[in-house]
This record gives C-alpha cells, structure tokens and sequence, in this order.
C-alpha cells in the first residue's frame, strides 16, 4: 500500500490525523482505545468531526479537554532555559507557562505500550529538538518545551504514528509543500514562515509559492513528515483506493486549507507478493575523483544494509572528459538517507532516481558438503519447476586453487545441491 499526500492547505499534525482518520475511519475506535491507556491522557478526548473548506467535505481533527476544545495554536517551540535569558524568563512568568525536557516528554512517551509507536513518537520529538537546539546554537539536553500546546502535540504525533502503522502503507510521496509568506509569533517573538525548525527539518523536501499569507507548515508537521520521508518513494501504478481530506481551521483566499491523502494499491494479486516488488534505481556520475577516492566511496555505499547492489561502468562526458557512472539499487524507503550518503562521499552535485519493480525467482540458502568441507550455496526454483544451484562468491574465493580445479568445485558443490533439492524437495 502506498500514500500520497497533497498539500493543498498545508502541513500541521491535527490535519495529517484527520486526513487519515476520513482515509480509514476504520481506525477510529482503536485510536481512541489506544490513547485510553495513557494517564497523561484522562482528562483529554479526540473526536474527528465532519468539515468542509471551499464546499469540499473533509474532517477536523480536535483534542478536547473536559468536553471543550483544546483550542491552544500556540507553536510547539523549544526555549533554551539559561540564568541570562532574562526576557525568556519574564515572558514564562507572565504567562505562567512551564518548561519542561524531552526527558520529561519521553516519562509520557513511555505510556505508550506499543513499543513501534512508542519509538515513532520518541522519533518525531528527538526530531524537533534537534531541530530548535540547530536554530538557537543551545545543547539539546537545555533545550525546554512551553506547556501551553505540549499535551495537544504530543496527543496529535501518537495519533499519527498510530495512523501510519495501523494504515498498513509501506511507502509514501508528497506534492511541493507551500511556503507561505509572513510572520507567526511565538515565544521568540515575531519568525518568518516557515518557522527556522521547520526549514531545519524539511530541507530535502520541495516547495511552491501559491502566494497565500500565513504558515502552512507548522514545526509539528514538519516532524512528522520528516519521519514519514524515512519510507519516501515516488507514486507506484496501482489502483487508487481510498482517499481522505484533513480540514485546517484557517480559511484561504483562494485555496481550500486541506490535506488530501490518496491510497493505493498494486493492481498483483497477494499470491505474487514474493516474487515481485519495486526496487529504487539510483544514477550518479563522477569526472573528477581519483580512481581510488572513488572505489573507497563505492565500497561504503556496498556497505549500507538497504543497499542492494551497486555497479560502474566508464564513459566519455562533456568535453571529452572521462566519467564514471556509478548506479546502485536500494530499497525505496531509504531513498533520502542513501542519496545523502552518495552526497556527502562523492564529489556528485546530484544524482538520479527512479522506481523499477523487478520480477525474481524463489530462492533459499542452503549448505552441501563436499569433500570434507560444507560450502554454503543459493538455490533458486525456475517458472517451470527445475532448480539452480551458485556457489557464493566469497566461498569460491577462498579456493586455494588453479582456475581448472576451483572451476571443477564449483561445478560439483552446485549440482550436489541441485540434485538434493530435486530428491528431497527441501532441505
């Protein structure tokens, strides 16, 4: 299953969770049992109530507490607490606000007693505090949070993981995210949209001017989809299955302040699963590396676990110069994590990708033993029943021996496997 997402109004938690919520209303029940279970939690309730922008029918989603809405818009700002911020602290007292660490956040996180979504949220909060500790040049363990919004953030990022695992998508594509113009005020007084922490947390992402006023993505969207671009791919073929539109309270000029999710799934039925997925295509080139630089920087991209395969082939470039074309297949969810490690190893100003799927055989390790020794092999089952056997290439290199002979090994470790997997059927 794969998500795409829209971002017609913009990005804030509260419009992810109600996007997804009017996607799979399905899961509104075990959220709410989810959220149930927290202490933190008992005096708050989440409804998901019917919406529209501009005539297009959506939902709100709306943390309540004591049966009115929790309303705070406030940002979800992380403030350095030092004795010399006076004006910090003057505004805390004021207000009456407290602060608080992520150790303090994290004694909540812990309530959660699923421990994928308990690591999610830890995830998406260590995130953010990156982020701020970034923008303001403080330590991340002096970096507090304000109370006022802190319980209806952190219920809207639980939310959300739950929302993303229990939807059962693998992977996820976004459209441009809209920049917006203006200031927002907050605890630092008056910032330019978007906020610093999201710029922080969203550079790799694109964006677009639709010159409508305001933010349009607030540091707690920023997380999330900063967390979501871990499983980031581009839009598959599939049939489009569900759709679901998350209403922000703001009303635009011209624009419908919405999130629009869109669900896919591949058209294969369940039983080809196994023998067909997609694959990430990844294409740089290099004309001014030394030879060596480069092999030293292919060796630690072989070396990343979602790497599946990597190759390079030499070719003439522009001004006749030579070029090394290096392309490496990856899974499609560590796409930006292994397109920032070719940026950071080579000396490539960019690179190329695109998603392929790729039909392969069953296969299976296995051992046989032949002469005294077992020697570990991969045996795979063709279309028409009959198997093959290859020896692995680390194996046969430890062969201390003359072409002829090791090649003679080979041979005979390869169809002794054959021949057990054609009597026995399985090991």
């Amino acid at each position: 299953m794969h998500v795409h997402m829209d971002f017609i109004g913009g990005m804030a938690g509260d419009m992810f969770c109600a996007a997804m919520l009017d996607a799979f209303p399905e899961l509104t029940e075990p959220l709410q049992q989810q959220l149930s279970g927290l202490a933190f939690f008992e005096s708050y309730q989440i409804t998901a109530r019917p919406a529209t922008q501009k005539d297009i029918c959506g939902k709100r989603f709306l943390v309540m507490k004591k049966n009115a809405v929790f309303d705070d818009k406030n940002h979800i700002i992380f403030t350095p607490q030092t004795t010399s911020s006076s004006s910090l602290s003057r505004h805390a007292t004021a207000t009456d606000h407290h602060h608080y660490s992520f150790a303090d956040i994290d004694r909540r996180i812990q309530q959660v007693s699923d421990p994928q979504i308990r690591q999610g949220v830890s995830e998406i909060y260590r995130r953010l505090i990156q982020a701020e500790s970034e923008v303001h040049g403080i330590p991340v363990d002096q970096i507090h949070l304000h109370e006022v919004g802190a319980d209806d953030a952190l219920i809207d990022i639980i939310s959300a993981v739950f929302l993303v695992l229990r939807s059962g998508a693998r992977s996820w594509s976004f459209s441009p995210l809209p920049w917006g113009n203006g200031t927002v005020h907050c605890a630092h007084g008056d910032l330019p949209v978007p906020a610093p922490a999201t710029v922080k947390l969203l550079k790799t992402f694109r964006w677009s001017d639709d010159d409508e006023t305001g933010e349009r993505v607030t540091p707690t969207g920023a997380a999330i989809l900063s967390w979501l671009a871990e499983h980031q791919s581009v839009r598959p073929a599939g049939s489009l299955t569900r759709d679901g539109y998350g209403c922000g309270k703001r009303q635009f000029t011209r624009l419908a302040n919405i999130l629009r999710i869109c669900v896919f799934t591949t058209d294969q039925p369940a039983a080809q699963d196994e023998l067909q997925d997609q694959v990430m295509i990844v294409q740089f080139d290099i004309d001014d590396m030394s030879g060596e630089a480069l092999a030293i920087a292919q060796q630690k991209l072989r070396e990343i676990p979602e790497v599946i395969e990597l190759s390079a082939s030499c070719l003439t470039g522009k001004k006749q110069r030579l070029l090394f074309r290096t392309e490496l297949l990856c899974v499609p969810e560590k796409l930006q994590h292994i397109c920032q490690q070719i940026l950071l190893l080579t000396t490539t100003l960019g690179v190329r990708y695109w998603l392929s799927s790729r039909f392969k055989l069953p296969r299976q390790a296995s051992e046989v033993e032949y002469q005294h020794q077992q020697w570990p092999v991969k045996i795979a089952t063709r279309p028409d029943g009959s198997f093959t056997a290859k020896l692995e290439a680390d194996a046969w290199q430890q062969v201390q021996h003359n072409y002829a002979v090791s090649a003679e090994l080979k041979y005979h470790v390869e169809m002794l496997a054959v021949n057990r997997k054609s009597n026995r059927g399985t090991d």
